[in-house]
């Protein structure tokens, strides 16, 4: 047998594009976005994370294996020297171990890699649209008209009168969703299977009838899931070897029933290499699909809709790179003659992105009309998946042999590139027997059923004659209208446009260009008014920058929040109608939000344009968009908030772009809208005083009593307002001395351990998000003590430091002490660092200092791997992962970091994942120092008690340097005081009163328990 026939029992592991996903990391993200895909947070940025990482071990393990073999040869070379034999032979043993660790390291990795890389979606193509079902694309129409929806027509009783079908009995023997087919029904099937099967072999595809159980594993190589990666359900049907799974053991495969004969006919080809003589292989496969179809089912799935096992016919292409698509259009060629010849009403769409499946590159689906269910449903389907099986199953193909005047470059040939598959429906048997049942029905005048009108296309496929006379044989004599329908269609619609929009250009020119009427299915004039509508009315497609528009325009996200522009920024830029999509979905806003979406709006729309390049902000600003914004200025209805809102941004802009020719538009908006406004109320006050000059009335004496009712109005409002102010505060004066003084608990450490990684959790995000709030801010337009998110950013990371304080005073582990004195360096950095920005007497140049030092603390990937790997072994270890004997599990419960456990052997707690807890003040990122005491010291000190994270820097917390505390805080002390400290004894008897460093930093107590 030849070795490329040759297919061994396991296969190999798959072969995922590695690089391809690294070098397109935030395509890849958008892509699994817009599909729906369920990934966990940054999958595809761990991906290309754990590539390089893997290089590195890859590099290394190299370097040590060359290292064992220049050994060996050492070894060798002095075997008659006792001693550097001895001495070589140790160092052997430690490249062995070294070896070892890193072959264990390097297999560790490598499965994570491949577990997140095999959960990616495979590319999207271009022409595909973006979002649900709905958006679908009707790319071509066929058949007859389709007859009105009706009951009567429902395809369940119409089989039960003509007792073709048994489901009751079905239910019985299997269950619900199972079908007997019988007399005239089972005929039928078989008749639609030889037709579809005489049309594919007619166009080269060699029949297979093919196993209907599968390895799991193949299944999973090909795009599908046994089991759903979230919740467990079971999507297709698994077979045990034994009554207990468990002892069946690893000698059985893992087997599943198949649920597309797609299944086995891809994994015929797995692990073979084809000739170029050989492509395109087309085959088509008879099998059964079975599908577990888990859920709630309604009336649309009843009956042979929606079951359990059905018979189809599927085909399957093998092919070179560039000729996948050429494939495509010809499987749906093909696919629409078999249809055409049954003679259906039925659509071909170009299925969106959410309806794609895992493996699809891009797919269509066919919709047959169907009356008695009153809708489209779908018959078949088509898909090019590209080599995203191929991959998976190592199917490959030889290069075409060069040609012999080609150059010795030319003819060394790469690496044997992987093939591309595509598969297809010819024939999904049950789906065609509802829409030939329902279209082809006959009732008698009482409205009994008598009868089915078949296609003339299955008589020759048709076993068993027509003993009980139900089956009458017709060809489709429905012709579409001639050129005069046409006509008489475009006229109709060119006068019902012309009564809505006399302006509106001629239909017929229009449609001209928005219809294509294609010549192997003429299409009536009925369908050609529904296509004509349905290009006026179709939905605009959108992407993941309309979703991130609707997310941050909603009541999730308070005014001034800045979180998710980022995201949003890098989906804008990524793609080429970007900013028009963005300006489109952020002036709906703008026209139809309500006050908070409105504000929201101009925040995200501001935003963007500081931080979109120069790309956004010379294509954003169209005329439709600066419309919205002139008459959301002008409108009198609008917010008083929003308003303000709008002038400061256009302000803003005006400032920004107004030296920038090409920002000329944007730049004027600000005068333009000033203007509209003014406009509008001196038109408003215009009107007022004609009506009063027309009664009588004196203006000037309205005016000043229409003042003075104001101003009356005001300082009433004025008393109310601050008279429910001194209500308030006497009621809650009156409920704090009524409330009972309760003495505080002893500290446990233990019972305390959750609020102590959850306090330095929102500690570390608290201080990250008030650095991310300051950078943002433009310094030379606004000051930072009026931007309303860093104030809420800076009251937030106040009130986390009086909590990590805290418990610096009580906690005394020490791998806790030392990430609770990290977090708050870094909140202390943060803090200085606004109180640097804020003094008035700043120069230019320590801002720009400062906020490039906090730029400086965003870390590159490998740097926030290696920060976290630190973090993770100082939390580890706090929870008694390295040894300790502070925590330990309770009988019978499995401990987080053991062997066994399902996080091991990277357990970290989940509220401090992925947080980075290097300080901020640290002076390798170009920051300021931490904060560090002001009063000078004698030379004599001792250098320990001031190093960074000393428990002498925050608290009395007994220790061998207490004496020296207690010392320095005496006023009869002769030493210099070296720092100052707040009392925090639950001892009232002792007042120890120090006085604390002013500032920022000590506005409040940060010792006092948060409220």
């Amino acid at each position: 047998m030849p070795d490329h026939l040759r297919t061994p029992k396991a296969l190999e592991k798959p072969r995922p594009n590695y690089r391809d996903i690294s070098e397109n990391v935030v395509y890849k993200s958008h892509n699994a976005f817009n599909r729906k895909v369920r990934l966990p947070v940054g999958a595809v940025q761990t991906v290309a994370r754990l590539y390089q990482d893997r290089k590195g071990l890859v590099n290394a393990l190299d370097s040590k294996r060359h290292a064992r073999g220049t050994i060996g040869k050492h070894i060798r070379a002095v075997s008659d020297d006792p001693v550097k034999k001895q001495a070589a032979l140790d160092e052997a043993k430690v490249l062995k171990a070294e070896i070892s660790e890193l072959e264990e390291r390097l297999a560790r990795l490598e499965e994570e890699l491949e577990t997140l890389a095999l959960a990616l979606p495979n590319d999207t193509h271009p022409d595909v649209p973006i979002g649900p079902e709905s958006v679908a694309i009707t790319r071509s129409t066929h058949g007859p008209e389709p007859i009105p929806a009706d009951p009567a027509r429902d395809h369940v009783s119409i089989c039960r009168a003509l007792d073709i079908i048994d489901l009751k009995a079905a239910a019985t023997v299997t269950g619900s969703s199972w079908y007997y087919l019988k007399n005239e029904g089972a005929l039928l099937e078989i008749a639609l299977v030889n037709y579809a099967l005489s049309v594919a072999m007619k166009h080269g595809y060699t029949p297979v009838i093919t196993p209907d159980v599968v390895r799991a594993d193949i299944a999973r190589r090909c795009g599908f899931q046994p089991r759903d990666p979230v919740d467990g359900a079971s999507q297709m049907y698994h077979i045990t070897h034994s009554a207990n799974p468990a002892e069946a053991g690893d000698h059985h495969p893992d087997l599943v029933l198949a649920g597309t004969a797609e299944i086995p006919l891809a994994g015929m080809f797995a692990n073979k290499i084809l000739y170029p003589g050989e492509l395109p292989k087309k085959v088509v496969g008879l099998g059964h699909s079975f599908r577990a179809e888990a859920g709630a089912r309604g009336t649309e799935a009843r009956g042979l809709y929606r079951v359990h096992q059905f018979t189809k016919l599927e085909l399957f292409v093998i092919c070179t790179a560039g000729k996948s698509d050429e494939m495509m259009e010809e499987m749906r060629n093909m696919q629409t003659e078999i249809f055409e010849g049954l003679g259906l009403s039925f659509r071909v769409l170009e299925m969106p992105t959410e309806e794609l499946g895992a493996s699809a590159y891009r797919k269509y689906d066919a919709e047959a009309w169907m009356p008695g269910r009153g809708g489209w449903g779908e018959i078949s389907s088509t898909s090019n998946c590209t080599d995203y099986q191929a991959r998976r199953l190592h199917i490959r193909h030889h290069h075409a042999p060069a040609s012999p005047t080609a150059s010795p470059s030319d003819q060394a040939q790469p690496p044997l590139p992987f093939a591309h598959t595509l598969n297809g429906t010819a024939a999904a048997v049950p789906r065609l027997i509802v829409a030939l049942v329902e279209n082809g029905a006959v009732f008698d005048e009482a409205g009994a059923v008598t009868g089915l009108r078949l296609p003339k296309a299955l008589q020759p496929f048709w076993v068993g004659g027509n003993p009980r006379g139900l089956i009458t044989w017709h060809l489709d004599s429905d012709k579409a209208p001639g050129p005069s329908g046409y006509a008489c269609v475009i006229a109709q619609l060119e006068r019902s446009a012309a009564a809505l929009d006399p302006g509106l250009r001629p239909a017929s020119s229009l449609f001209s260009t928005a219809i294509s009427v294609p010549t192997r299915a003429p299409m009536s004039a009925l369908q050609l008014a529904k296509q004509a509508y349905s290009a006026f009315n179709r939905e605009k497609p959108h992407s993941s920058i309309t979703e991130w528009v609707e997310i941050l325009t909603s009541s999730n996200y308070e005014d001034e929040a800045y979180d998710g522009i980022p995201e949003l920024v890098d989906a804008i830029n990524i793609q080429a109608t970007g900013p028009a999509e963005a300006s489109r979905a952020i002036r709906k806003k703008i026209k139809h939000g309500n006050p908070h979406q409105q504000y929201r709006a101009l925040v995200v729309l501001k935003a963007t344009v500081e931080n979109g390049g120069h790309n956004f902000q010379t294509s954003f600003a169209d005329h439709q968009l600066t419309d919205a914004l002139k008459n959301l200025a002008a409108d009198p209805a609008t917010d008083h908030k929003v308003k303000k809102k709008l002038a400061s941004v256009l302000a803003a802009w005006h400032l920004q772009f107004k030296d920038d020719p090409s920002m000329t538009l944007v730049a004027n908006l600000y005068k333009q809208c000033k203007v509209a406004q003014t406009n509008r109320v001196s038109m408003d006050r215009r009107a007022v005083d004609n009506v009063n000059a027309g009664l009588g009335l004196d203006a000037e004496y309205l005016e000043r009593k229409r003042k003075e009712e104001e101003a009356r109005k005001k300082k009433e409002e004025e008393k109310r307002k601050a008279k429910e102010e001194k209500e308030r505060r006497k009621r809650e004066e009156e409920e704090r001395r009524r409330k009972p003084k309760t003495k505080r608990k002893p500290f446990n450490f233990e019972e305390e351990k959750p609020q102590i990684l959850t306090a330095i959790a929102n500690a570390s995000q608290a201080a990250s998000n008030l650095v991310n709030a300051m950078t943002l801010v433009n310094t030379e337009q606004e000051k930072l003590e009026t931007n309303e998110r860093v104030q809420e950013c800076l009251n937030k990371v106040k009130q986390a430091r009086k909590q990590i304080v805290r418990y610096i005073q009580l906690v005394e582990n020490e791998d806790m002490i030392g990430v609770l004195i990290e977090t708050n360096d870094r909140i202390i950095a943060a803090l200085e660092n606004y109180d640097l920005l804020t003094k008035p007497d700043t120069t230019e140049q320590q801002v720009k200092e400062i906020q490039e030092g906090l730029a400086a603390t965003k870390l590159s990937s490998s740097e926030l791997g290696k920060l976290q790997e630190r973090q993770r072994a100082v939390i580890e270890r706090s929870i008694g992962r390295a040894g300790s004997s502070s925590v330990r599990p309770d009988p019978g419960e499995e401990s987080p970091t053991s062997p066994t456990s399902p996080t091991s052997p990277s357990y970290v707690h989940p509220d401090l994942q992925d947080l980075e807890f290097g300080a901020l003040g640290s002076s390798q990122r170009n920051l300021p120092p931490p904060i560090r005491p002001t009063v000078p010291r004698s030379s004599s000190d001792d250098d320990d008690a001031w190093r960074r994270g000393s428990l002498s820097d925050f608290s009395d917390y007994q220790s061998s340097d207490e004496d020296a505390h207690n010392r320095a805080a005496g006023p009869s002390s002769s030493q210099p005081r070296r720092r100052g400290y707040v009392d925090v004894s639950d001892n009232e008897s002792v007042d120890v009163r120090r006085n604390p460093k002013q500032g920022l930093l000590e506005e409040e107590d940060p010792f006092a328990d948060p409220e």
